[in-house]
């Protein structure tokens, strides 16, 4: 696992696409297509958080959402996952900026 985590590449031996979120440094996002082999950084704006909870899954979500709309635009591959990397990154955001209550235990 931390030979995947230091050389993000590795993944792609397992899958054609993966991305590799990294917090508040953004995400690291890969792709193959045969022998050609893509790599970008999608680098984020640093924000105060308010809770960390959901961002994680926010960010999923927001890269999906972004991934199927740039699919049915028609975008090529590199566009497309920049394209879904971008709505990942504004979906942390939103949830990254909601304060929320505690829930009371009990």
């Amino acid at each position: 696992v931390i030979d995947r985590v230091m050389k993000p590449e590795r993944n792609l031996d397992f899958a054609p696409r993966a991305v590799v979120k990294r917090g508040p440094k953004g995400a690291t996002v890969l792709s193959r297509d045969g022998s050609e082999r893509l790599r970008f950084e999608v680098a984020t704006e640093h924000m105060q958080a308010a809770d960390t909870t959901g961002a994680g899954d926010a960010f999923d979500a927001g890269f999906l959402a972004g991934w199927f709309a740039a699919i049915a635009a028609g975008r090529a591959l590199p566009a497309t996952l920049r394209q879904a990397a971008v709505a990942g990154h504004k979906a942390a955001a939103r949830q990254l900026s909601i304060p929320r209550q505690e829930l009371t235990l009990g």
